[in-house]
């Protein structure tokens, strides 16, 4: 899956895609997405699904659970 998050539980999804199944090629396509996204001060997580609808909501739950936890820590003393 390919996108950007807006915050919140908000994941603005522009590609999803299954993952190689040679381990080889999947190490390597991951490299290349990790490489893609330290060059634009962005970062990569990776989504196991049965499914793009099932990996969509995945991210926006990971979302929120980030969100959420550093929320947590800005507001403590």
């Amino acid at each position: 899956m390919v996108g950007q998050w807006q915050g919140g539980g908000d994941v603005d999804i522009w590609h999803v895609e299954e993952a190689p199944a040679d381990p080889g090629e999947r190490s390597d396509r991951c490299e290349e997405y990790r490489e893609e996204a330290d060059t634009t001060s962005g970062s990569v997580e990776i989504v196991y699904a049965a499914n793009p609808q099932a990996a969509a909501e995945q991210a926006r739950q990971q979302a929120r659970a980030t969100s959420e936890r550093i929320h947590r820590e800005t507001r403590r003393p």
